[in-house]
């Protein structure tokens, strides 16, 4: 009868870890995943340029050579919030000493739990921006990952833009407990004010 036992105890066991590891992970492929989406938004943007989607050089890579899509953001320009232009308002754009006010809300590419992308990050909570309910942060420029940055200094006040980053911009192999290594960060932002 122990000698059985021996036999059924461990059957038991590997039997329930087995069903703990047919759990289907988060963020397959995940690097081939978000890389092959950003060459393809990349692409679009440069075999059709448009006044609403185009790319802008990060500003680290002014002075290189060699040019790679991973040297760009892509960004979406929607329209502008009329409510933020004010006849006073600054005509220029924010430089990498500035603070900035703006709302924002960053999400991932889709995955298992979450087929629109999780959102880890946002200043505003509604479906879409309201200037009424947002809550606006005030930051540096220089104080955020390097594709924020390089959108931040080429928007007016005013400017909505979806942008995104990829992730050699972004959070790179990086990785923490709202945002994977190599992921593709879609970023809405809305520039309210700088000083």
């Amino acid at each position: 009868m122990k000698k059985l036992l021996l036999f059924i105890l461990p059957a038991i066991f590997l039997t329930s870890c087995k069903e703990e590891d047919d759990t289907v992970p988060e963020y397959v492929n995940w690097q081939e995943v978000n890389e092959k989406a950003f060459k393809t938004l990349y692409n679009n943007a440069i075999q059709s340029p448009s006044d609403d989607l185009d790319t802008i050089r990060t500003y680290t890579k002014l002075s290189a050579q060699t040019l790679i899509p991973e040297d760009y953001i892509v960004v979406r320009k929607l329209q502008r919030v009329q409510e933020l232009i004010k006849p006073t308002t600054k005509t220029g754009i924010p430089i990498y000493s500035d603070s900035v006010k703006v709302s924002y809300r960053g999400k991932l590419q889709p995955s298992t739990s979450f087929p629109t992308g999780k959102v880890f990050d946002k200043s505003f909570s509604t479906a879409e921006y309201s200037p009424v309910t947002s809550r606006p942060a005030s930051f540096s420029v220089s104080g955020v990952i390097t594709g924020f940055s390089t959108a931040l200094q080429n928007m007016h006040i005013g400017d909505h833009w979806i942008v995104y980053i990829p992730h050699q911009l972004g959070y790179g192999t990086t990785e923490d407990s709202t945002i994977p290594q190599y992921s593709l960060l879609t970023f809405e932002i809305i520039l309210e004010n700088y000083w």
